[in-house]
């Protein structure tokens, strides 16, 4: 089954690229610049917004400042007949022995009344708070230390010899009044002489009333709603959370969140998103440190963020477009000036193809641009370079393919048969050339040598020393009888010859097929490894130094008896060293492990499960040494 391979992707053009990082410099640039402009228009609505709030907040406070003031006025004209009344009230309680049951209360209001154009009642308070004696019978027995307030001011009052006098204020009913619901009344204070009482003289009015009418919490919430258009509804609230005057649509909040800003005599804002409304509760603080009743008020103001939001989000929409359109005039403009200036390009890159496709001798077409000129000019140069160099390659190329036919004219075409015994090799140059060698042939005495070597570099030069190396051996080879003495005497034919430019590590071994024996000195290089019929491992350690390195090198002779089933594999460093990837070498250990493995297999076999197993180790990792391997296995 074969796999389906993905078409390679297409580039996308240059001019893609430029419009693109265009279009992202001119949308950073706009979108900054729209970004610092947006901040500072939505600063500027949100600050109108606030500061027609906050005028309304400080209207509504004045408004009330006012109201309030034009209130005192009137009230203060009462102050004197009411000053004279409770006088009369001390001296009547002062006639009665200081005793209040004593006194006839209706009596004294009759002589009262043509005081006042209204109703006049009488009140008696004791020490604590409660109303004793009246000319209101259902006012007795009122207790007002459930007023906190009041009872204190009430108390200052007992205690003191001053005259005091409250606002027109909303009275108390009866016993079970804790609302405050009652009539407009105008209220007075006086402690009788022993201060065991308050004596207070309370008149109602259907002049209050109007005089309210004229003064009104009303008419200035009416005002308030028409100045702001955010306004949605006021509501005016006295000390006892009554309202005094609303207007508009106010919020549900209501007498609870009036009577916590009396409580803490501040006020406060609510915020509500999912109806888009702001409430704020502001405190207005009337009390007279004089009077017994507070008259503080606070105002509720609702507002809407409706027409804010709305601002907000036509702003939001203005600049959106703005940048769209900015970004897109960018675009349009980047596109006109780079096309015309790609055209060039496009002609270069045209022609650069045909070069590409082999018409070396095809030229760069002229351009108007003083750079695009200038390369062209350049390219052209390199064209004529690029024919001149590819004349030279493919020269040397020639001469290297004849350099490596020579040196594969160097190892034996066809390994010499050894009765008694199966022998493989392998020889896999890193180039075109390499510094590996191998060889197999006849000596005196029906014996056989076996070379393996391994030349210090690559290329031509390691080829070259390659060559040297197998013919001093191999003419060494027809006098010297032992493996010493033909290593070294071709050590120092290499040293005379290449001047210690280089050197070879070798292993020359002598077999003797009717004794099958192996006598061998292996001159630095990779110990060979024996693998006995019985599965054991013996390496051929080295027995001297490498050839070329020095002049006297003592090399020693190594000897193993050979047995049915042993098998000798020797090698170069390009199999152990053979990395992959991960930057790992193949190693002696992996080498061994195939060596076990495949010691059943013929000569050849073993050579290519070798082979085979440094290639999968090391993947699609390019080859960097030569690799040579050779097998003799005992049959």
């Amino acid at each position: 089954m074969t796999g389906r391979t993905s078409s390679p992707r297409r580039p996308v053009s240059l001019i893609w690229y430029l419009i693109g990082f265009i279009a992202l410099i001119v949308g950073i640039v706009v979108a900054s610049s729209l970004a610092v402009s947006y901040l500072a228009a939505a600063h500027g609505i949100r600050e109108d917004f606030t500061i027609l709030k906050d005028n309304t907040r400080n209207n509504a406070v004045e408004s009330v400042w006012l109201v309030n003031t034009g209130l005192v006025l009137v009230d203060e004209a009462l102050n004197p007949p009411l000053n004279h009344s409770l006088q009369l009230f001390r001296d009547a309680y002062v006639g009665a022995g200081n005793d209040p049951a004593a006194m006839n209360l209706s009596d004294l209001r009759d002589r009262m009344a043509p005081e006042f154009a209204g109703n006049v009642d009488l009140y008696i308070f004791n020490a604590d708070g409660i109303i004793e004696y009246s000319t209101l019978p259902e006012m007795e027995g009122v207790d007002f230390r459930n007023y906190p307030d009041f009872y204190r001011e009430l108390t200052r009052i007992r205690l003191g010899t001053d005259f005091a006098a409250d606002p027109v204020v909303r009275s108390v009913q009866d016993a079970g009044d804790t609302t405050v619901k009652g009539t407009l009344r105008k209220f007075a204070y006086l402690p009788s002489p022993d201060h065991r009482y308050v004596f207070e003289t309370g008149v109602e009015s259907q002049e209050f009333s109007d005089v309210r009418a004229r003064l009104s919490y009303q008419e200035m919430a009416g005002r308030l709603l028409l100045v702001n258009p955010d306004l949605l509804g006021i509501r005016v609230y006295d000390f006892n959370g009554n309202v005094a005057a609303r207007a508009g649509t106010p919020g549900d909040e209501g007498k609870e969140a009036a009577l916590r800003a009396i409580s803490d005599r501040a006020g406060f804002t609510v915020t509500d998103p999912v109806r888009k409304t702001e409430t704020s509760y502001v405190f207005v603080d009337l009390r007279d440190p004089a009077a017994a009743s507070d008259a503080s008020v606070v105002v509720e103001l609702r507002f809407s963020t409706e027409r804010l939001d709305a601002a907000m989000a036509a702003l939001v929409l203005q600049y959106l477009f703005i940048g769209i359109c900015a970004i897109f005039m960018g675009i349009v403009l980047a596109f006109v000036m780079f096309r015309k200036l790609t055209g060039a390009i496009g002609a270069i890159v045209e022609d650069v193809g045909k070069v590409a496709g082999g018409d070396l001798a095809h030229t760069i077409r002229s351009v108007e641009t003083a750079e695009f000129a200038e390369l062209e000019s350049g390219i052209n140069t390199m064209i004529k370079k690029i024919l001149l160099y590819t004349e030279e390659l493919e020269r040397k190329k020639a001469e290297l393919q004849v350099a490596a036919d020579i040196q594969q004219a160097f190892l034996p075409k066809d390994l010499p048969p050894i009765p008694g015994f199966d022998l493989a090799v392998l020889n896999i140059p890193a180039r075109e050339v390499g510094g590996d060698f191998y060889d197999v042939f006849p000596v005196k005495d029906g014996k056989h040598a076996l070379v393996m070597a391994d030349v210090s570099g690559k290329g031509v030069p390691a080829s070259l020393f390659m060559a040297l190396s197998r013919t001093a051996v191999r003419i060494v080879s027809r006098w010297e009888r032992s493996a010493q003495r033909v290593m070294e005497s071709s050590n120092t034919i290499f040293i005379e010859d290449s001047g210690s430019t280089s050197f070879v590590t070798v292993f020359y071994a002598i077999l003797d097929r009717e004794e099958r024996t192996l006598s061998y000195v292996n001159a630095g290089h990779n110990p060979p490894l024996l693998r006995h019929a019985d599965g054991s491992v013996e390496e051929l350690g080295p027995t001297g130094p490498v050839i070329g390195l020095v002049d006297d090198p003592g090399y020693e002779e190594g000897y193993v008896r050979l047995r049915k089933g042993d098998v000798l594999v020797m090698y170069t460093d390009g199999i152990t060293e053979a990395i992959n990837v991960r930057e790992e070498m193949f190693s002696d250990e992996r080498l061994r492990e195939i060596v076990r493995v495949s010691a059943d297999l013929p000569a050849s076999g073993m050579v290519v499960a070798i082979r085979d197993a440094v290639n999968a180790f090391c993947g699609d990792v390019p080859q960097f040494d030569d690799m040579t391997l050779m097998v003799l296995k005992v049959t």
